[in-house]
């Protein structure tokens, strides 16, 4: 039995593109019974197609629960569910369920859905609750500013909050059998927090389509008429850490490549038509690319993918892998996935580092066999199909192999 807040289809992104993920790869060892909830607008017109992958399905016509509210999910909307009670049509479906075809395994995404979940504990099943919904990266363990007192005591509180709210709810996570993470950050922090059910708490994480991130085989054309060769920002420029990052890059590492390849342009990209970042407009060999809606083809046609960001930007720099680019990145933008993925890419801090490590990645011959490699690293452990056996074995009982920790590779 699996239960999910909203209807997992692939048309969707984020928590609905891991439960469709989560859905269509259970489809094909066991037979699901799915409970959902659907609005009466788009949902309703992809019930059909979910339908498909399932041996049963209800989808109750109500709210979806909000898993992670900003008003009334708590002083700070930190994770806690804001429409209080159940679903009375989702319940009786769940207690039919029980009562027909007692599932053995039953898997909950988030904490919304844990009521229907742990129905009928007379039953015996393996009960497993999915928490992708906290954010290891920003919420178990935020960044201080002590350059902006305000921000600080503002994370100090979400912190202090989450931590609370995390404690009253051990009593929740101890009739699970497992519970599931898609950050080790918060996998190895929940263990500290509660090392009596540390072996319950599970890291199986998002992954990459490594279908839509494929290399180019010609279905991308080249997005500028530009001959040269280009180095790509992951990333848009979205935020203010990322303009940061953007200007200390085209000041000080960009001039270091040019000197030596002066074909080289650097490749900013933005969603919007006009950024609401300031970039470094004025600084030679800077293109900004503006309402950009696919990242595949600058991606595609880029000679290197650098991420000089300071905040975490795995899931970009993961894609750039998936479609055999050579990356540059600070140790800083690849979050928790850098222990599985630093063989493969090139790790830099400073200007000098990153301008050395570029110029390695754009020599015609090491920079495309970086870049396959890199392609293979993301099949084995960041595709979906790899990420989603931990899920079978946590099913099943059974342990699975931790990747072991891979060398840095050297700026070259």
């Amino acid at each position: 039995m699996l239960l999910t807040p909203t209807v997992p289809h692939p048309a969707s992104t984020g928590a609905s593109m891991r439960a469709w993920r989560i859905l269509r790869h259970l489809s094909g060892t066991y037979r699901v019974h799915l409970g959902c909830f659907a609005d009466d607008s788009i949902d309703r017109r992809r019930e059909g197609f979910v339908r498909q992958f399932c041996h049963g399905a209800f989808f109750a016509r109500c709210d979806a629960p909000v898993t992670r509210g900003k008003g009334a999910a708590g002083l700070l909307g930190l994770g806690r569910p804001s429409r209080l009670g159940q679903d009375a049509g989702l319940s009786a479906w769940v207690e039919r369920i029980w009562n027909e075809r007692r599932p053995t395994r039953v898997l909950a995404l988030c904490a919304a859905m844990a009521p229907y979940a742990l129905m009928r504990p007379d039953f015996p099943a393996r009960r497993v609750l999915d928490r992708a919904d906290i954010d290891g990266d920003q919420e178990l363990a935020p960044a201080i500013d002590l350059k902006r007192p305000s921000l600080a005591i503002w994370r100090w509180l979400q912190i202090r909050e989450l931590r609370a709210m995390l404690l009253l709810d051990q009593h929740r996570l101890a009739p699970w059998d497992a519970s599931l993470l898609n950050s080790a950050r918060a996998v190895a922090t929940l263990r500290e927090m509660f090392p009596e059910i540390a072996g319950r708490i599970h890291h199986v994480p998002d992954g990459i389509d490594t279908v839509r991130f494929a290399p180019n085989d010609g279905q991308h054309a080249a997005p500028l008429p530009y001959g040269g060769r280009s180095i790509l920002m992951a990333g848009p420029l979205d935020s203010q850490a990322d303009a940061d990052a953007a200007k200390w890059f085209a000041r000080e590492v960009l001039p270091r490549v040019r000197a030596v390849a002066p074909d080289c342009r650097l490749i900013l990209t933005s969603g919007e038509p006009t950024p609401a970042m300031r970039y470094p407009a004025t600084c030679p060999g800077v293109t900004l690319a503006t309402g950009v809606r696919d990242i595949r083809p600058w991606i595609a046609h880029a000679s290197v993918v650098v991420a000089p960001q300071g905040t975490p930007k795995s899931r970009l720099v993961l894609e750039a892998m998936a479609m055999a680019r050579p990356v540059v990145a600070a140790p800083a933008a690849l979050g928790d996935a850098r222990e599985r993925v630093e063989r493969d890419l090139w790790l830099a801090e400073g200007a000098t580092d990153f301008g050395h490590a570029v110029l390695a990645a754009l020599h015609p011959t090491l920079g495309p066999s970086v870049g396959r490699a890199a392609r293979a690293r993301i099949l084995a452990t960041h595709s979906w199909e790899a990420g989603l056996t931990r899920l079978d074995a946590v099913l099943e009982g059974r342990a699975f192999a931790i990747p072991a920790r891979t060398h840095t590779m050297s700026r070259g």
